[in-house]
């Protein structure tokens, strides 16, 4: 069938291109080491993993685990650098106008220097063998598979499933335990990098939901950024005289109030994109149809206008 051989294809280029590009980047970072250029690895690494978890759910007779295994390390050895070169950047902005912040300012900098010394090592020692071998093999598999009718159900299902984990955790948010923001997060990224796998093949699929679906994502990561801010300032004002810092601490606090509300105003956003199940249709779709031809109550018309006005506020952002 065209359809079976279209996610074939699609899974097969789609690995060569993002192994190709995780290759690139370390290579690039290998020989001119930078933040940018870690960044680019990161981000390479990240959508390569969510590829193979992808095909782990499409092809569940290979074993994929160690592949997995030895990517997630690889993108866990960058958490502590990341989070110190946002925390670093957003302390930089306020400074000037918040002067007290400069020796945490100091201590970022320092922070952020051992653990560059400490990736730059570690990138440059990373064994590729391995890990090359078993991409090519991935890669064998899909070329060599026989074709399976249920493979397009299969992908739809896996998706209904995730997205279905990330409403699970969605309905059980307080804004109160900011953690709970987080696990929504956590899980809607990795449905978030599975959609941009496949999203050739969603039928009618519109293209700004890709950008939709990272800000989306963003307003989430806001929060987290500011906690672990707020959490590492503490720390820091424990050991080096907490009232010289009660200011900023102060202002970090209300801007974590601040992100959290809002996320909070536009959660809801999440249900644009994806199907509540496979018995129901893509909101967009849904809010494609024609219009009944049944007679409506005099306001539907209007409610309807609203209703499009609202979707084509929803603006896309770098």
């Amino acid at each position: 069938m065209e359809t079976e051989v279209t996610i074939s294809g699609l899974i097969s280029s789609s690995l060569e291109g993002r192994w190709n590009k995780y290759i690139q980047e370390l290579n690039r970072c290998r020989l001119e080491f930078s933040e940018e250029a870690v960044h680019d690895v990161r981000v390479a690494t990240r959508r390569l993993l969510a590829l193979i978890d992808l095909f782990t759910f499409l092809y569940p007779y290979v074993q994929t685990r160690k592949t997995l295994l030895a990517l997630k390390d690889q993108l866990d050895s960058y958490d502590d650098l990341r989070d110190t070169q946002v925390m670093l950047l957003e302390v930089n902005q306020r400074v000037q106008e918040i002067p007290v912040l400069t020796p945490f300012q100091k201590f970022l900098v320092k922070r952020e220097k051992n653990l560059l010394q400490v990736a730059e090592k570690n990138i440059k020692t990373y064994k590729l063998n391995n890990l090359e071998k078993r991409i090519s093999a991935l890669q064998k598999t899909v070329q060599k598979a026989e074709e399976n009718p249920t493979i397009y159900n299969n992908l739809f299902q896996t998706l209904d499933d995730v997205y279905a984990s990330v409403l699970k955790r969605f309905k059980r948010i307080d804004p109160n335990i900011p953690p709970t923001i987080h696990r929504v997060r956590v899980r809607f990224k990795k449905f978030r990098y599975m959609v941009e796998c496949v999203h050739p093949l969603i039928p009618n699929f519109p293209d700004s939901n890709l950008q939709k679906m990272h800000d989306y994502q963003t307003l989430m990561g806001n929060i987290q950024d500011v906690e672990v801010l707020l959490s590492t300032l503490n720390t820091f004002a424990g050991k080096k005289n907490g009232r010289k810092l009660s200011q900023p601490i102060e202002y970090y606090q209300v801007k974590h109030t601040n992100t959290i509300q809002t996320y909070m105003e536009t959660k809801d956003e999440l249900y644009q994109f994806w199907r509540l199940s496979s018995a129901k249709p893509f909101p967009w779709e849904e809010s494609a149809s024609p219009a009944p031809t049944t007679k409506k109550p005099k306001h539907s018309s209007k409610q309807t206008e609203k209703e499009s006005e609202e979707t084509s506020q929803l603006t896309v952002d770098a």
